[in-house]
């Protein structure tokens, strides 16, 4: 037996690992629960800033298409995948669906 080992038979000291596991699988989900609402608040920021460049250039036709297309390209290059032109447009829908019904990150 390591110095470090106990003793199989004490009911406690399972307890004891249980409770600390617990304890470090709730931090963990906490943490993600946590990444995921900001990501959640980038995205629809995003969205928000996409939407208001967009009509501030609207007498050039094409200036949306361009300017989520230059976007995509940048963030990817900085960040790498997951900031396809697809997700950029998908980002502005997500903006335009809930920016009126009071949510506000």
């Amino acid at each position: 037996m390591s110095k470090h080992e106990l003793p199989e038979t004490s009911p406690s000291l399972g307890h004891l690992f249980k409770k600390a596991t617990q304890h470090i699988e709730n931090a963990r989900e906490d943490v993600r629960r946590s990444v995921n609402s900001e990501m959640v608040k980038a995205y629809w920021l995003i969205g928000r800033d996409l939407v208001e460049e967009e009509q501030q250039g609207k007498a050039r036709a094409d200036y949306g298409t361009y300017l989520i297309g230059w976007l995509s390209e940048q963030l990817t290059k900085k960040y790498g995948k997951g900031f396809s032109i697809s997700t950029l447009k998908d980002i502005r829908l997500f903006y335009l669906t809930y920016s009126g019904d009071g949510f506000q990150p």
